[in-house]
């Protein structure tokens, strides 16, 4: 599976989610930072190689947003400085994404663009934080995200972390 990158993150502002520790931590972890805004919670190795999932959330906003990687691409070309899906159109392409908390799903517009490699596309997602899988979410920490023919499930959420991103939202 393609993962987000350093330069991903930094493309869209999430390369704050990553602190600053030794090279050698490999295992993807639960990461808040909710010390500015927006906060942001996140799935990924502490080296900062790869992010599996970004959410961020504006101070009292009551959305979340969402990032995360999908396998598929949808840039087929280069064309003028720029990618390009098969029917010639830039950035950022329509996509569908399910969302998934325990029984609860359900299946929304999000937007692609060309990911940190050719070979898989950045997928954003937004979803209120009162919506039945924000709120399985929430209760969980569960939370799995669907595009482009990938999932994406990591494990749940510790309840802190995810009360104190959530608390932020609201």
């Amino acid at each position: 599976m393609t993962r987000l990158s350093i330069k991903s993150l930094s493309a869209l502002g999430l390369l704050a989610l990553i602190p600053a520790l030794p090279a050698s931590a490999q295992e993807p972890t639960w990461i808040l930072r909710s010390d500015s805004d927006p906060a942001e919670l996140g799935y990924a190795t502490l080296d900062g190689q790869a992010v599996t999932l970004a959410l961020s959330c504006a101070k009292d906003s009551r959305q979340i947003v969402a990032y995360f990687t999908a396998a598929r691409t949808l840039a087929v070309r280069h064309e003028n400085g720029r990618w390009v899906d098969d029917v010639g159109r830039a950035p950022p392409w329509p996509v569908s994404v399910t969302l998934s908390s325990g029984d609860q799903a359900t299946t929304i517009p999000g937007q692609a663009s060309v990911g940190s490699s050719p070979q898989g596309s950045a997928v954003r997602v937004e979803f209120a934080d009162r919506a039945p899988v924000a709120e399985n979410f929430a209760k969980t920490g569960e939370l799995s995200l669907a595009a482009l023919g990938s999932v994406i499930a990591p494990p749940a959420a510790p309840r802190r972390e995810l009360r104190s991103f959530l608390r932020y939202c609201r």
